[in-house]
């Protein structure tokens, strides 16, 4: 599975330098016969497409153009490297000499760029036919040339689809081998495509017309109601239909959405605008999670329009070869219509630059993304070897060619059913969800899941067979055979084995837990679907008669790509016969340089310090604010419950305390030298005489002695909200925005 964009380029330096240190790992040990498994799926399923392109004479040129650039869609953008194309011009054989049909590109393979290349090559030979070349419209011999290039030789058992691109209808009245005179010669072509597309539907050969201008809809729903209809699971929209749009500017994104659907796949809109002379445009498109594989198939018109492709990180791909996990191949660059084939793609927001040189025409470009996930079901069992009448969870989840699928966002398109099938009881369907409800939503380990309880009339083999389908999947149907527990199934177990996260070469640790009713067994363990990401420690365990437990090791790859391991683990008997099972539930990470270790070290150091200083700093203000006696005002009495006969404000800035003395029966501010005044604990004010001796606290409202016939007496200005000043009302404060000056009385 992918990683996130924020760290994959530094996981890529460091994946390269631990290969370039680290010794290739040993082979793993043999996995006895009973335990080989068929290998995951490893592509999407290749197809066989033929393209029957009209040639008639009611074509102009821009609509020959419109097919041409269609007809290179089809053949550019084709997922499977083992898939097939065929592109066929038809019109009419009406004189000797002519052909109604012309194979414009024979089948060829779209394995590698050069043979894209050479099918966007090919497609340029289709033409206008004039009246010399018969430029009438032969729908019969078309589908007869369709078919018989289906019919050729298939070692890949690949889809057979057939696009019926046309802006007429069926018109042989000039094509004698229909028939004497005009009158007949359409009704025995008509009947030559009835008995046709019964051939394809025989053969499974799906047929999408598409038509523009003054195509007749309903003949071309004919032809495409009388193929095969059912490519994906019974799909809705990959369900066969005939299209008629209105012109031919529509052909190009009909016929592609025609393709995707056809194929089982998936497509994104198509986003269009204008490249002017010498400018550059940018193109986003969107590749899904759960697409293994994609194209991004892009409308230049003209040739000499450069296209560079970035990925969602933002990074440039090569247009041939591989960058990280993903394999590129590029075709049709040197023609109006090219595509980025993708293997792998890093899934997100991809941008398509278009840089067109001076002196191209003003242009509409486009760039879609046609894609598709090869996935895989994988069926778990609760109980194996159940009893009739004993209920059993089946579970059911997908993966790729690399892990699995766990993000409920990306599998919520999809639809996950099961059924269970055997000898004495009629097919049971079993509802699977998140709880079993049969809702199909997944939970967060992606895992869907339904209970059902085995017939009582259950007699012999069982059958469950868990299927996956939806849009722009590859669907899947996963088998699980076993048979119902007899008189000597003694044997009952279970597989623990914890979610985990564990590093490239690292182990994850489970164990099996084991009943056995009969004499000690010798019991196999073996993983399924895991090629080459993780081994197991041991391939048998010993069970004594009783209860017993036994430890093993998951041990996962050096190379292992970072993301969700998939597979099972499964204890089987001597017969090969499943005992438990369990899915891996591994999350593998790759470990952090250790350079970045310092590095985050580093920042968690200076985090630390800052708070500590910050800390340190609030700290010290609320101690300096403690502290500071700046609304403190000093008042003089020649007895208490007198009024006061001077007063003195304590200065702004003065630091925590602040000097004064008395001369004349005032209060001065002095400096170094008299009384010296502090705050003390509380709302205390600490005083203490010029000979260095502590007087009596002084409260607000308490005066103290001062000398034999003075007293002193204290407000504080941060009296609680609507508290009285002590020794009257509060009188207005002189803006105090300078340090007093010694003398300064503030009557």
């Amino acid at each position: 599975m992918r990683v996130t964009p924020s760290l994959r380029s530094l996981r890529t330096l460091t994946a390269a330098l631990t290969a370039a240190v680290t010794a290739v790992t040993a082979a793993l040990a043999p996995v006895p016969a009973a335990a080989q498994a068929a290998p995951p799926a490893d592509d999407v399923k290749p197809v066989r497409v033929v393209i029957l392109v009209d040639e008639s004479g009611s074509l102009s040129g821009a609509d020959v153009a419109r097919e041409r650039a269609a007809a290179q869609l089809i053949a550019l953008s084709e997922l499977s490297p083992r898939s097939q194309v065929s592109v066929v011009g038809f019109g009419s054989s009406n004189g000797r000499g002519q052909s109604a049909v012309d194979i414009v590109c024979p089948l060829t393979g779209v394995e590698t760029a050069q043979d894209r290349e050479s099918l966007s090559r090919c497609v340029e030979r289709l033409r206008r036919r004039e009246s010399g070349d018969g430029n009438d419209t032969d729908h019969a011999a078309a589908l007869d040339q369709a078919l018989s290039i289906m019919n050729e030789p298939d070692d890949q058992q690949r889809s057979k689809i057939v696009f019926l691109l046309t802006d007429g209808v069926l018109d042989v009245a000039g094509s004698p081998q229909y028939g004497a005179d005009a009158e007949s010669r359409n009704r025995n072509a008509q009947k030559q495509i009835d008995s046709g597309l019964k051939d394809a539907e025989r053969a499974k050969v799906q047929i999408w017309p598409l038509g523009f201008g003054s195509a007749d809809k309903s003949s071309l729903d004919a032809f495409a109601a009388g193929g095969w209809r059912e490519p994906c699971g019974g799909q809705e929209s990959a369900t066969p239909r005939a299209r008629v749009v209105a012109d031919s500017k529509d052909v190009e994104r009909s016929l592609l959405e025609a393709f995707a659907y056809a194929r089982c796949a998936g497509i994104g809109d198509s986003v269009t605008d204008s490249l002017d002379s010498g400018a550059t445009v940018d193109l986003h498109v969107t590749i899904p999670i759960i697409a293994t594989d994609g194209s991004i198939v892009v409308v230049k018109r003209d040739r000499r329009i450069q296209v560079t492709y970035f990925d969602p990180e933002g990074t440039q791909v090569p247009k041939q070869g591989e960058q990280n996990e993903s394999t590129f191949q590029a075709a049709g660059e040197a023609g109006p219509v090219e595509s980025l084939r993708i293997r792998n793609p890093v899934p997100g927001q991809w941008r398509i630059q278009l840089k067109s040189p001076p002196g191209v025409d003003r242009q509409d470009v486009s760039a879609t993304v046609v894609w598709q996930g090869a996935l895989r079901a994988s069926i778990s069992l609760s109980n194996p070897r159940p009893r009739p009448g004993e209920q059993v969870t089946v579970r059911l989840r997908l993966q790729t060619r690399t892990g699995t699928i766990s993000d409920p966002a990306a599998l919520a398109g999809l639809r996950f059913t099961a059924g269970l099938t055997g000898e004495g009881f009629q097919e049971t369907p079993i509802a699977l969800g998140d709880t079993g409800d049969g809702a199909d939503r997944a939970k967060d380990d992606g895992e869907f899941s339904g209970r059902v309880a085995v017939p009582e009339t259950a007699t012999g083999t069982l059958s469950f067979l868990g299927k996956v389908t939806g849009p722009g999947v590859a669907g899947d149907e996963r088998p699980y055979e076993t048979r119902i527990a007899g008189p000597a199934d003694r044997l009952r177990g279970q597989v623990r084995l914890e979610a985990a996260v564990a590093e490239p070469g690292g182990e994850v640790a489970g164990t099996v837990g084991v009943t056995n009713d009969g004499e000690p067994a010798r019991l196999g363990l073996r993983l399924l679907d895991t090629p080459g990401t993780v081994s197991l420690s041991a391939q048998e365990l010993q069970a004594p008669a009783g209860t017993s437990e036994h430890a093993f090791t998951l041990r996962i790859a050096a190379d292992a790509a970072e993301g969700q391991v998939g597979g099972q683990v499964q204890v089987v008997d001597a017969a090969g016969q499943v005992v438990a099972e369990d899915f891996v539930k591994v999350e593998v990470q790759r470990p952090t340089p250790m350079w970045l270790r310092a590095l985050q070290a580093l920042l968690i150091l200076l985090v630390v310090v800052a708070a500590g200083l910050l800390f340190l700093m609030i700290r010290r203000r609320r101690r300096q604010r403690a502290a500071d006696p700046s609304e403190l005002t000093l008042y003089l009495f020649d007895r208490p419950g007198e009024p006061h006969i001077s007063r003195l404000q304590a200065p702004l800035g003065s630091g925590p305390e602040f000097g004064f003395d008395v001369t004349d029966r005032r209060l001065v501010h002095t400096y170094g030298t008299g009384y010296s005044v502090r705050r003390g604990e509380g709302r205390s004010v600490l005083v203490t005489d010029p000979s260095g001796r502590r007087l009596d606290p002084l409260f607000p409202g308490r005066p103290i002695a001062l000398t034999d016939h003075l007293y002193l007496g204290v407000d504080d200005g941060r009296a609680k909200g609507g508290e009285q000043p002590a020794y009257g009302p509060a009188e207005p404060q002189p803006s105090r925005t300078h340090r007093p000056m010694p003398g300064d009385d503030l009557l």
